[in-house]
Formats: C-alpha cells, structure tokens, sequence
C-alpha cells in the first residue's frame, strides 16, 4: 500500500465537492473535472503544492457552500498528476492524506476556503486484543464472501494480509466492497478505527448472510450513479475507453473458452469503482489481450525461388540450413497447416547464425523477432508472472509476439545454451512447452492464463555448443551444426560482403578501395583465429578507419590494402601460423584439435626420463581428465605388444615417461588425441622417427580398435593451413569428408582406418614387427579405405 509523505495539515484549505465519490486516507483516486471553476481550483493548487479539501454535499445541496448542506467529516488531499484530455477536461489523481473535520466555511475571492481540522491516521499496530480479533475475523468474513460469489480482485487477499493497523484494513476493505454512498460516508464519518472495523464486520456479516441466501449484492451499479459537482467515477472519456475497448474484443476470433473468460473480465471491469485499487491491473490487463495477435498473421512468400535467392545473396556457404528451409516452405505449398519446425543451429561465434534468422524471415515474408536468453535465470521470464503479484507482467515470449502483431514471425531464442537456473526457477524447463510443436499450440502464460497458439511460429534457437542444453530440451529440437568456415570461403565473404559493408559504413563508399588476396590471407592468418569472420570483419573496420582519418586530413588514398600495409595499419600480428614440424623425429606426432574457434594442430611430445618412485606416466600442458586417461589407455596397450614390436620389456618399469603438449597456458581435452598418443609412445618405445607430414586424430580402446570423433571439417583444415596433405582419420569418419571444400577435398588424401595396427606403418614407416618364428618383417602400409588414391603425394 502505497505510503504517504508527511506533510503539515494548515488550519484553512480550499474546497472541492465531488457529488458522491467518497476519497479514503492512503488510497489514490483518479477523478474528471469538466466545470472550469472547479479545473482552474486544481490547477491553481497543484501548481502552489497545496493541499485540498474533499467535501461530499448533503441531498439538499445549495450554494453558496455552508457547513450545514455538506457532510461534516471530508479529507484532505495531495494533487499528485494533471492531465488534460482532448475534450478540455482536466483528469486528476488525487491521494487521500487524513481525514478532517469543517468547523466553518469561509471565503476568499472566488475560491471557497474551510476551517478544518484534522485527525492524522495512527498507523501503529492493532493496541488491544478485541481489535486484533476484529481484524482475524474481518478477513475471514471477507474469504468467506469470496468463496460465495463476492466479486474481488485477484490481488485483494494478497494485499489486505500485509495489513496490520485496523483502521487502514477497515477503509480498504470498504473500497473493496464497494457499498453505496451513504455506507461509505458513514465509514469516512468514523474517526475511531475499532468502531470502523466493527462497522466493516457488520457490513461483511450481512453481505455473507445474502450471498449465501442467493440474494444479489448490494453492489450499486456504476451506471446508476448520480453525476454531481462535475464529477464521476467513470468519465465520459473513460466511458468511451471501456467502449472502443468492448469494439477491440468483440472483433477478436476467439475460441468459445477464451472469449468466455474475456467477456467476464470485462464485465468485472466495467462494475468496479476507478477509484478502486485493482480497477488500472484489470484495465492494462483486459487491453493486453484484446491487442494480441490471436489471428494475425504475416503472409508468406511460399515462392521457393524467390526464397533461394534472398537466403544465397544474403550469406555464403550454410547450405544444410538454407536447404532445410526451402524444404519446410516447399511443404507449406502442400499443406499450409503444417505446424512450424524448431530448429536449433550450433556453430562457433561468428558463423552467421543470428544474421542467417534475419534472412530466413526476409525469405518467408515473415517478421523476425530476437530473444536474447544469454544469462536468464528467471521462469517468469519465460512464462511471465501471476496477476497477483504486484507488477506482474506477460512472459518474454507472449510480449515479443505482441509487439510484432503477428501469431507466425520467425522468433529467434539466441543463445539458448546459456541459460542459468537458481532458486527463481529453472528457464530451460520453462522452454519445454514452448519448443514442443505437439504442446505449443495451447501455451499458457501465467499472467494472461489463457491457452496462446504458438505452432504457427518458427522458432529458431543457437548455440555455441549443444552439450549444455538439456537433454529433454534438444530432444524437441532439430539440430543443425553450422561447421567453420575454410580460409577460401572467409575471403568469398570478405569480398562479396565484409569489405563492401565496412566501406559503406565508415564513410568510404564512393572510394575504389579493395583488398589484395595476399592481404586479406594475411588478415586471415595473422590477425584472427575463428570458425567465423567476425573479428575478421573487425580488422577489415579497423583499416577503413585509418583511410577515413587519412581522407579527412586530406591525404590521398591508396587504391588497394596490400600485405606490406598492415603492419602499418593493424600493429604487429596477433597470431602465429603453426606450421607442420620441419623434419621427422622419434617421440613426436602431430595430432588435431577442435577450438570453439576452429581447429587446430598438435605436437604431441614423449622422452624418457629415468625412473623415480611414484607415476610412471607425468602428462603436461593443461590436459582435461578426459585426455589422461587416453594416455592411460594408450600406454596400456602399448605394453601388450612389447613382443610384437621388440620393446625391452623392463623400459617402462626404468624410465619414466614424460609426455607434453606445447601451449601449456591452453586448457585441451577429448578423447581424440587416443591415436596420436599412442603412436607417439610407440615411436618413443622403438627409437623410430614418426613421419611429420601425416596428421592423426581417432579415439582409441583397449582392444585396439579406431574409434570416430567430432569436428572432423575444423582439424583438416587446421592440417591443411600448416601444410599438411594426409591426414590419418576413423573409418567412419570418411562420410564427413562431403563437408570440406571441394579444393581441399582434391589436394588432400584421407586414410580411414578401423585399427590401431593400420595406422603404425603410415606414421612410423621403418618399424619392424616380430614373426611368430622369430624374425623381423617390415610392415606394409595397407589401410582398407582411402580417399583418394595417394599417387603422387609425398
């Protein structure tokens, strides 16, 4: 309840009648004034921050105003908000400060002036035990009234518990009831608040009695109120708010359920008193649903040619997900009533995936709407608040949608694998029913409590990785990788919309300014390391900033950005290409690797040390649980053929061995460094050179079997930027091959293998193995999958 600050009470104030609106201490009011004396007294008080008398005329009212035609308890108010409306009229909110008395009526000019008194509410706890059981009862008279049919707020129980001081229980729930005139004054008269709680009892006894008789409530009806002093409850221009409000909820198309429930809110709205505290919730709330999307929809473009070309002129490469999205438009042309799809796109920050929703509504013809769910801890977020909370509002989802004016726009939840769960709730569960196309077509906020059909949305999330969204909540959805783009494929782009984008927005437009292959590979290269081609926007932004500063110092521009440039331009490079190792060396093997910012590649490192009590394994350079117990794993094998490749039997019970992957400072982790540890090993174990032009990855068993990894297109490409050509790879891994460019596809060769034993005489060539007689053999290099034939790659 809204408090009040102190403020001192004069001994005169300036008077207002306002016919039969009876104003309580502590409470707000909102009341139109449409005769100009009465207008020109508020503004004149409001303006000198005066206080004003509220007074109510008796029947025989007259002028002049004596003592003797009004009522003689009023109360002193605070003008707190002026506005005026388009038909002249002056709306005021006026707030109730205590109850007064008038001792006598004078006069000042045109202005009626009053000797009052007043009597400041005492606002400490109930003093006495009989007014604490007044109190107790009272609310429990009044629940009672509820459960027999009393018209209350939602809020009202809410709000009357917090309560504690009689009298100001008393008074609200007078408003509440909305009784009529002269039981309203009658209760304003009452300075005492016991003899006003015992008043509000008697009132609550007698309308249970009723209620529970089936008699009606002696509510009166706001439409036979009398209009007295240029006052009203409701005014005309509140009337005609109700009325075009009723004209916006009678063209909805609803269904019978829905429209049943939004005819008795309205009717509950149009019998309660303005000044009653939950009149302004179920006002906002009965104009939010009549201003939702029930039926409006964007029409779409079905035409899939059209779509095509909007989709590939907007973005270079994602053929999966534009492909996806012509399929589902290519069904809406054979059933237009095909739910909408959830889709989630995982890809590395920078692929595209927020812009690519853009494009997709601008393909559809439909509306794109962003949600940002990065960071969001809060159910109510996602499913809004219940009306009895103060400042209850509508869910993310049931607002966005009501902004666009659309029940179908492409509604994109980014970063929906951050979302945070504490003791508020738990978002991702919230999510459940919104991403489920079986579900969604009745998806209840809390605050509207209302079944909202979101199948004709399509909902499109993204993340970074899906291994942090819950399982129940990536079960409903339709995964999409988004894989990181290839050095030729960042220069198309950089060429056919970085540079251009970036031109036009730093000023340089109309400037023939273009960038050498040389120079972009070098931005590429030196300047970034990411999947994407954000920071490579950023750095091709960074040069036009220095040509925009030349330009405006009158310096001549060059006509094209070359390689010898950008130390100027960007400073130092940022990065340092890693190149394939330089000659072949015993206990050294290039492994691959999958960075949230693409790939990259490993030199997995061996040396024996002598023995020392304790691990006979030492692992450096930052490694995750995950890769020790590759290691693990790789030793252990390894010792189940010491016979087999002529390994001293007591090495590993001498030696130590130390295994380190550089960039110590980089935390690095997955099972698919398996194979390229264990070769490493054996090349350590053997004194062998491992041939540092062929790069490994695989996840490895126990029984020696090559098992299939991740991030396959991301590791060849980190292969092929250091100048590697052959790559040694899981047999079932070949299939994932069609995701590489078509250039790197031709220059490279993949060996899949299913064992480790089909793997060791690619990388350590000069290995002998043990025969079952005794003598040593050369194993060949034979592999059961190859793609392509490795003719002519050395």
């Amino acid at each position: 309840m809204k408090q009040h600050s102190t403020q001192a009470l004069p001994d005169r104030l300036k008077v207002l009648t306002l016919g039969e609106i009876v104003i309580f201490p502590m409470l707000a009011v909102t009341i139109t004034a449409r005769n100009r004396n009465d207008i020109e007294l508020l503004l004149e008080c409001e303006k000198n921050n005066e206080l004003i008398a509220i007074a109510n005329p008796q029947a025989n009212y007259s002028f002049p105003l004596t003592c003797e035609n009004i009522f003689p308890i009023g109360t002193a108010c605070r003008i707190s908000r002026v506005k005026m409306n388009r038909e002249s009229q002056l709306e005021v909110v006026l707030e109730g400060i205590c109850r007064i008395s008038f001792l006598r009526m004078l006069k000042v000019g045109s202005r009626p002036l009053a000797l009052i008194a007043g009597y400041p509410e005492n606002l400490s706890h109930a003093s006495d035990s009989t007014t604490q059981m007044l109190m107790e009862s009272s609310l429990s008279l009044l629940r009672a009234c509820c459960a027999a049919g009393q018209p209350l707020p939602e809020s009202a129980t809410v709000i009357l518990d917090k309560i504690d001081h009689p009298g100001h229980l008393a008074d609200l729930i007078i408003i509440y009831l909305q009784p009529d005139f002269a039981t309203q004054s009658r209760a304003l008269s009452l300075i005492t608040a016991k003899n006003r709680l015992k008043m509000v009892h008697q009132l609550l006894y007698e309308r249970q009695r009723k209620l529970n008789l089936g008699t009606q409530s002696d509510s009166p009806d706001p439409a036979r109120w009398p209009q007295s002093g240029g006052m009203s409850p409701h005014s005309d221009a509140g009337d005609d708010e109700l009325t075009e409000l009723k004209k916006n909820i009678d063209a909805l198309e609803l269904n019978e359920a829905t429209r049943k429930t939004i005819d008795k809110e309205f009717s509950r709205l149009k019998r309660m008193n303005p000044a009653s505290p939950d009149y302004h919730n179920t006002l906002h709330y009965v104009e939010y649903i009549s201003e939702l999307p029930w039926q409006n929809e964007d029409k779409e473009n079905i035409d899939i040619g059209k779509a095509e070309k909007i989709l590939d002129e907007d973005h270079f490469g994602l053929e999966k997900v534009k492909e996806r999205i012509l399929e589902h438009l290519a069904v809406r042309q054979l059933n237009p009533n095909m739910k909408g799809p959830i889709i989630c796109l995982v890809g590395a920050p920078g692929v595209g995936k927020t812009s690519l929703g853009k494009s997709i509504a601008k393909a559809m013809g439909r509306k794109f709407i962003r949600l940002s769910l990065g960071g969001v801890h809060d159910e109510a977020e996602i499913r809004g608040h219940r009306r009895t909370y103060l400042g209850a509002m509508p869910g993310k989802i049931v607002q966005e949608l009501k902004r666009a004016g659309s029940r179908n726009p492409v509604f994109m939840l980014d970063e929906i694998d951050k979302l945070g769960r504490d003791f508020r709730g738990d978002p991702a569960s919230a999510l459940l029913e919104v991403m489920d196309p079986e579900q969604n077509n009745s998806f209840t906020d809390h605050y509207l409590n209302l079944p909202f059909d979101l199948s004709r949305v399509l909902f499109i999330a993204t993340a970074n990785q899906s291994d942090p969204i819950p399982a129940p909540l990536l079960d409903r959805m339709e995964i999409i990788t988004l894989p990181g783009y290839s050095e030729e494929e960042k220069r198309s782009i950089a060429c056919r919309y970085l540079i251009d984008r970036q031109r036009e927005n730093h000023g340089l437009k109309n400037e023939k300014l273009v960038f050498t292959e040389e120079a972009l590979d070098s931005i590429i290269d030196n300047y970034t390391r990411e999947s994407g081609v954000r920071n490579l926007e950023k750095m091709i932004g960074k040069v036009m900033r220095k040509y925009a500063r030349s330009k405006v110092a009158g310096e001549t521009l060059p006509n094209a950005v070359t390689h010898r440039a950008l130390a100027e331009l960007l400073g130092p490079t940022l990065h340092r290409k890693e190149l394939s190792a330089h000659s072949s060396q015993v206990g050294i093997v290039t492994g691959l690797a999958w960075t949230p910012t693409g790939g990259d590649i490993l030199f997995i490192e061996a040396a024996l040390t002598t023995s020392q009590k304790g691990d006979n394994l030492i692992l450096t350079g930052s490694l995750g649980d995950v890769m020790k117990e590759s290691a693990q794993i790789a030793l252990s094998f390894l010792k189940t053929l010491t016979c087999r490749y002529d390994i001293d039997e007591n090495l590993f019970e001498k030696h130590q061995i130390h295994i380190h992957i550089p960039s110590g400072a980089i935390p690095k982790d997955g099972p698919s460094a398996g194979l390229a540890l264990f070769l490493t090993l054996l090349s350590l174990a053997c004194n062998r050179d491992a041939n540092h032009k062929i790069a490994v990855t695989g996840e490895i068993s126990l029984s020696g079997r090559v098992l299939p990894v991740g991030g396959v297109k991301e590791k060849v490409l980190a292969a092929r930027r250091a100048g590697i050509k052959r790559i040694i790879l899981p047999e079932e891994n070949l299939k994932n091959l069609k995701d590489l460019p078509q250039a790197a596809r031709d220059e490279m060769v993949f060996y899949g293998v299913k064992t480790i034993d089909e793997a060791i005489p690619l990388v350590i060539t000069t290995i002998n193995r043990v025969t079952k007689k005794g003598f040593t053999e050369k194993k060949p290099a034979t592999v059961t999958t190859c793609y392509p034939p490795p003719a002519g790659i050395n």
